[in-house]
């Protein structure tokens, strides 16, 4: 199946999946039938009015009956529109939230690969061009199509001569429509590939905007702007070429057909073989099929487009989201957390861990040394499962970790990092984030042990206090700590610390370490350490290089027989 193909068979199904009760639809696009009809009786008994009044004068209940179409086919088109607009909207507002969702659950491969703008453009301008053509395109679809066909029979009920003239034209504008459309869907999927990877570049700096100038990087991000600006604004221009062709054209046929009308029903009119009505009833006729031509011609773009969005859609979707369980149920007879002979790779080009094994016991610290890029932070995704390791298995608690549930195996860990990244929201939002019915003393004891109490009670709204987009109303030790809180709320079985307490001033950071002494107890504990001072106490302490465990052991013995070990703590000491 070409790819063509397969994007329109994906856009019915997308429609079919989507879609409010087939009623509303069908019903609809009854009422649009119902109106298109309407609209071919105006001709005729404008027809009528005129021969009236060359014949007999004023005619009141002709009038009234055209009034009485006029106002039928307002209802019909308003309530018609209504129900698209509704059938669009519900279309949209669906796969919107299966977006949402789907990218909610995607792994983290796939926002390594695509930027968050471009992401964001799938769900809202993606989304936003297959919503317009169902709400604005549908209705003029089916309109367009039944006027064309009604008018050309009533043309030919009453001249067919002249009738047969117009039809003439037709395939000339479909000449111009097809090859154009065609050429339209290739310029639009590439125009909206670019519309991403520029809104992908904008949420790059504003979210980074304090880094971008701090580096002075404004001429560097002004030049990138400027190239992506300049690449939409000539995929426009093609989309412009193409539109400046179609549009003059079917112009010029519009033109040619009246000029047909007027010179060849004029001489008509003038030897008694049409009448003045029925001259007027061919015009009206011609604009009920040239117009509709213009609006199928338009139409035709926009499926184009609309089957450019869901290609982009669907490759979302095609997407393989986390995996919630896998059939392995290997077990050990340990109950600390195992690494056995892993290997892992982001891309084959480099090989980030290899045969690293190691046991953090149960209840006990393990931390992590070495130099940076030596594997360390991997090793924290591979056991939140960010990633899959390529070779080896991970065990804790007996079982191989992918057996078990993403979301119960996830609510074992917490997780603090360097960077403790806050959600815009209120302190209250974030120290809760992701929990549900969490019992307000129980956050208070938390952010009690964190050091954090007089920071928020002097707050004019404590803990409704906004944070800020990325917590930029706090300062980096606030941050820290607020994490480490949320860390304690969440009661977690395993914690994992990426130099916890890396913002603290002095006095905060002897009461976190007291209040993380309390929070490791009884708890399996991953520390990655870049102050050797911190971790001096570990239970067990394991060195990697380039992705290779290299030493294991406490501090003495390593300081006694490691080299890397040694230097690293007499580097440290020195500088300290």
């Amino acid at each position: 199946m070409s790819e063509k193909k397969r994007t329109i068979k994906d856009f019915y199904q997308l429609f079919q999946q989507y879609r409010p009760r087939m009623w509303i639809v069908i019903v609809a696009i009854a009422l649009v039938i119902g109106e298109s009809l309407l609209s071919l009786i105006v001709p005729l008994i404008t027809m009528n009015i005129v021969n009236a009044m060359v014949v007999e004068g004023f005619q009141l209940q002709i009038i009234a009956t055209l009034v009485v179409v006029f106002v039928a086919q307002i209802i019909l088109t308003g309530v018609s529109l209504y129900m698209m607009i509704y059938v669009g909207e519900t279309i949209v507002a669906r796969l919107r939230t299966t977006l949402w969702n789907k990218i909610l659950y995607l792994p983290i491969q796939f926002f390594d690969q695509h930027s968050s703008g471009e992401t964001m453009s799938r769900v809202t301008n993606d989304t936003n061009v297959i919503k317009d053509f169902f709400t604005m395109q549908l209705i003029p679809f089916f309109s367009s199509f039944i006027s064309i066909i009604g008018s050309v029979i009533l043309l030919f009920v009453i001249d067919w001569k002249m009738a047969l003239l117009l039809v003439l034209f037709l395939p000339l504008a479909m000449l111009v429509i097809l090859p154009l459309g065609s050429r339209m869907y290739t310029v639009s999927k590439s125009l909206q590939d670019e519309t991403a990877a520029f809104q992908g570049d904008l949420g790059r700096v504003l979210g980074e905007i304090r880094l971008v100038k701090l580096s002075i990087a404004e001429p560097v991000e002004e030049k990138q702007g400027k190239s992506r600006i300049q690449s939409l604004f000539g995929f426009g221009m093609r989309e412009g070429k193409i539109m400046a062709i179609v549009m003059p054209l079917m112009t010029t046929v519009t033109l040619v057909a009246l000029v047909i009308v007027f010179g060849y029903g004029g001489i008509q009119v003038a030897q008694g073989t049409l009448t003045a009505g029925a001259l007027v009833a061919v015009v009206f006729y011609i604009f009920q099929i040239i117009f509709p031509v213009t609006q199928l011609a338009q139409f035709y773009t926009q499926f184009q487009k609309a089957m450019g969005a869901t290609d982009r859609i669907q490759s979302i979707f095609e997407f393989n989201s986390e995996k919630e369980k896998l059939n392995s149920s290997e077990k050990t007879d340990s109950t600390d957390l195992t690494f056995n002979n892993i290997s892992f790779e982001y891309n084959t080009e480099k090989t980030i861990l290899s045969n690293v094994s190691f046991t953090a016991r149960s209840g006990q610290m393990t931390a992590f040394v070495g130099p940076s890029g030596a594997g360390k932070t991997t090793l924290f995704s591979l056991i939140e499962r960010f990633y899959l390791p390529n070779e080896g298995n991970i065990y804790y608690d007996g079982t191989n970790i992918q057996s078990h549930k993403l979301h119960d195996w996830r609510s074992k860990i917490a997780y603090v990092s360097q960077d403790s990244p806050l959600m815009a929201g209120s302190i209250y939002k974030n120290l809760t984030y992701g929990l549900d019915d969490v019992d307000e003393q129980t956050v208070k004891d938390a952010v009690l042990k964190a050091n954090l109490s007089s920071f928020i009670e002097d707050l004019p709204q404590g803990y409704s206090t906004e944070v800020g987009e990325r917590g930029i109303r706090v300062s980096g030790g606030q941050r820290q700590r607020l994490a480490i809180a949320r860390a304690i709320i969440r009661d977690p079985e395993l914690l994992l610390l990426d130099e916890a307490t890396a913002h603290l001033d002095s006095h905060s950071e002897a009461l976190v370490q007291e209040a993380l002494q309390s929070l490791m107890k009884n708890r399996t504990t991953l520390v990655i350490a870049h102050r050797l001072s911190t971790v001096k106490d570990a239970h067990q302490l394991i060195v990697l290089e380039r992705g290779v465990v290299t030493g294991a052991g406490n501090h003495q013995a390593l300081y006694e027989n490691h080299p890397l070990y040694r230097e690293l703590v007499d580097h440290q000491m020195m500088n300290d």
